[in-house]
C-alpha cells in the first residue's frame, strides 16, 4: 500500500500563508506515520514543489522544502520514458490536466497506486483516484 504526494501539499506545509498550510501540515504528519502506507512522489513533483516555492517565497524556502523532501522517508522516483509515454497520453486526452499532473496518472497507475495526496480539485473528478486532503 502506497500513497502519492502531490506539489500542492508540500507547497501548502512550506507556505503558512497557504489556505490548505494547516492541513499539509496534519496530512504530511499522517503520512509519516504510516497511515496510508509508503510515501511515494517523483522528480517531476519535486521539481515542481521546489520552482513553485522559489517563485513564491524565496531560495532559502525552496532549498529548505527541497532539503526536507530528499531527507524525509518518502520515495523519490524517477519519470522515466515508459511513464513519460503514458502521461503524454493521458495529457492528449484529459483537458484539465497539466503534463506533470498527467505524469501522476501515470506513475499511479503503472504501480497500482489509489490513494493520491493533493489539494489540486481536478484529480477528484477522476473516479479511480481516492484523493486524500485532509
Amino acid at each position: 500500500m502506497a500513497i502519492f504526494i502531490d506539489a500542492s501539499v508540500f507547497c501548502a506545509y512550506a507556505n503558512l500563508r497557504d489556505v490548505n498550510h494547516t492541513k499539509a501540515k496534519s496530512l504530511l504528519k499522517a503520512i509519516a506515520m504510516n497511515t496510508y502506507g509508503r510515501p511515494i512522489t517523483t522528480d517531476y513533483i519535486f521539481d515542481e514543489t521546489v520552482t513553485v516555492a522559489y517563485r513564491k517565497a524565496g531560495k532559502q524556502t525552496a532549498l529548505g522544502l527541497g532539503q526536507h523532501i530528499l531527507d524525509s522517508e518518502i520515495i523519490m522516483a524517477e519519470v522515466d520514458s515508459i511513464i513519460f509515454q503514458a502521461a503524454w497520453q493521458f495529457f492528449k486526452e484529459k483537458n484539465n490536466l497539466s503534463f506533470t499532473d498527467c505524469t501522476i496518472l501515470a506513475f499511479m497507475q503503472l504501480f497500482g497506486i489509489g490513494k493520491l495526496a493533493t489539494f489540486d480539485k481536478e484529480f477528484k473528478t477522476i473516479a479511480a483516484l481516492q484523493v486524500i486532503d485532509s
